[in-house]
């Protein structure tokens, strides 16, 4: 089953605002159709008008769809999607394994697991979240790991990370040109990266078939760069 970003980034939103102490109305409405509203922020979350765009290209000015590394970018309106890795030849999955904790100890041999080398000041870790695939020839694939840090009177800051199929493609959706979304193209370090704006902020970048994307809401959007930027630097640096 493939992992879905609208939904993911949904239920990040609602899970922030609420550990974030907001108030949040949540309406089932037809076709499965979720309606998030009422949001009381919190006390020092930035206002819209206080936000500035991270800098880049705007998706929808070029050209769509259009593939920006292991991006595909498509026009406003396709469902998006992060593609699974294919099970090993010859096996079928058994189970799936969860495990949730609010120390990072016991994820350290998880092959996702990163503990993160830049936080910023007063943003503390209150869990962290590993998937497993289990075959049924007793083999495993480790398949998402994601953690959460929370600051008083803030958003929380959450990392999630993916394996993707080695020659997969994570798809994007870009909303319409003038609107107060925007999906951003730039780089970090060298490695296609693509901007969430606006409503949650994400960065999202690919290295070794592995998608890692930085969400927040309503910070300044240069933290979550250098949050994305310091994990690449350590990345980069394990695998000299």
């Amino acid at each position: 089953m493939s992992k879905r970003i609208v939904l993911g980034v949904l239920l990040a939103v609602v899970a922030s605002a609420i550990t974030a102490g907001a108030v949040v109305v949540v309406r089932q409405q037809g076709e499965g159709r979720t309606v998030v509203e009422g949001y009381i922020p919190p006390e020092k979350a930035l206002k819209p008008g206080e936000m500035k765009p991270p800098p880049g290209t705007p998706a929808a000015s070029l050209a769509l769809p259009l593939d920006y590394g292991r991006f595909r970018i498509l026009a406003e309106g396709v469902s998006d999607y992060i593609p699974d890795s294919p099970p090993p030849p010859g096996v079928k999955k058994a189970d799936h394994d969860v495990r949730q904790s609010d120390s990072l100890d016991e994820f350290r041999d998880h092959d996702l697991f990163i503990e993160p080398p830049y936080i910023p000041a007063g943003w503390e870790l209150i869990g962290a979240h590993a998937e497993t695939v289990i075959w049924d020839d007793g083999s495993h694939t480790d398949s998402m790991f994601g953690v959460a840090y929370h600051r008083p009177q803030y958003f929380d800051i959450r990392i999630n990370r993916f394996h993707i199929a080695p020659e997969g493609q994570v798809e994007l959706r870009a909303p319409p040109a003038g609107g107060q979304d925007a999906l951003i193209l730039n780089e970090i370090r060298g490695h296609p990266a693509v901007f969430l704006y606006q409503g949650p902020l994400q960065v999202h970048f690919v290295i070794d078939s592995v998608l890692t994307y930085v969400e927040g809401v309503a910070i300044d959007f240069d933290e979550l760069i250098k949050i994305a930027d310091a994990l690449i630097a350590q990345t980069e640096g394990a695998s000299s």
